[in-house]
């Protein structure tokens, strides 16, 4: 039974690649060919061997890209293959990371709780300053979800509704193919239950064939979900504007400072202050309020491949029926 990403073949033919590369450092064309494999299997083992979850497997492959090439040179041929070689640097490596992603998520908790400025402690010391990363403190296995999947499953089996409510209208297309096929666009609506607005229920009823009311109250339940993500936003823009109102009273007081030494002392730390305000302004701005794919098939209670490829076909359909696919100059 093939447990890992290679076949037996494979494995050896990487075995020999690598074993050549080291008596032949000069060859740039095999070095990138055995460098690539390597971020491969670094990317793809973590999951594999069930040690992470597939939407950290990037950032790992990253926190061990400075040590690939130490990887490739001091792999010794013996009982292990380099594919086994790898798979036990990965279980190695994979608690280091994970230890530092807790620890990480600890500072920056601990970062948005302090009510303190930090420029206002006399022995503070703008050197030792750290990248804020976000990492979401919301676990939906603690928040109280019970309901979700009941009202997915009564969303379901609901009959089609082939009754319109109000003015809306919509593709008869589109509807013959959603209350035959619900399933998909609710998955979809359920990791981005905001994105529906009420303007839009009417529509999305329609061309479900559900309930307007009951549609609504998944929404509403799913959108509680996302309420922790939200309060940490929230958060970070709360001590990003922090940052600003510092920036502005730093300008303030260095216009009608004339001791040089005092001035210096300001210009460095709103050189500081603005680094810190840089950083989390674009850390806000890479946070997306949404449940990631393995959130809602834990919560729904379905395998996150068919969350994935309920978003690819959704997807897909968007890009079919765009209004402007006809005619937009830029399609």
């Amino acid at each position: 039974m093939r447990i890992l990403p290679l076949s037996e073949t494979a494995s050896l033919h990487l075995d020999r690649q690598v074993m050549h590369y080291q008596s032949e450092r000069d060859n740039g064309e095999l070095y990138r060919s055995v460098h690539k494999k390597t971020q491969q299997l670094l990317y793809e083992l973590p999951s594999h061997l069930h040690l992470l979850a597939e939407e950290e497997c990037a950032s790992f492959l990253f926190f061990c890209w400075d040590a690939i090439d130490h990887y490739i040179t001091s792999f010794q041929i013996g009982r292990l293959s380099y594919l086994g070689y790898l798979s036990q640097v990965v279980r190695r490596r994979s608690r280091y990371y994970m230890a530092q992603q807790r620890a990480q998520a600890q500072r920056d908790i601990l970062l948005l709780k302090s009510q303190r400025y930090a420029w206002d402690d006399e022995d503070f010391s703008m050197t030792g300053e750290e990248p804020v990363v976000y990492h979401s403190s919301c676990d939906p296995s603690l928040l109280q979800v019970e309901a979700l999947p009941t009202l997915f499953e009564q969303l379901l089996e609901a009959p089609s509704n082939t009754v319109g409510t109000g003015t809306a209208a919509v593709d008869e297309e589109l509807r013959a193919l959603f209350c035959t096929d619900r399933r998909r666009l609710l998955i979809v609506l359920t990791l981005c239950p905001d994105m529906a607005g009420t303007h839009l229920l009417d529509e999305l009823s329609l061309l479900l064939g559900v309930d307007r009311q009951l549609l609504s109250t998944y929404l509403a339940t799913a959108e509680t979900l996302l309420d922790e993500k939200k309060r940490c936003r929230e958060e970070f823009e709360t001590v990003s504007n922090r940052h600003f109102r510092r920036l502005l009273e730093i300008e303030a007081q260095m216009a009608g400072e004339v001791d040089p030494a005092e001035r210096e002392r300001l210009e460095e730390l709103r050189s500081w202050t603005a680094r810190l305000y840089k950083a989390k302004v674009t850390k806000i701005r890479e946070q997306e309020v949404a449940l990631t794919h393995s959130e809602a098939g834990r919560i729904l209670g379905i395998p996150k491949g068919t969350v994935d490829s309920s978003v690819h076909y959704i997807r897909r359909l968007l890009l079919r029926y765009m209004d402007e696919m006809g005619s937009n100059e830029y399609s």
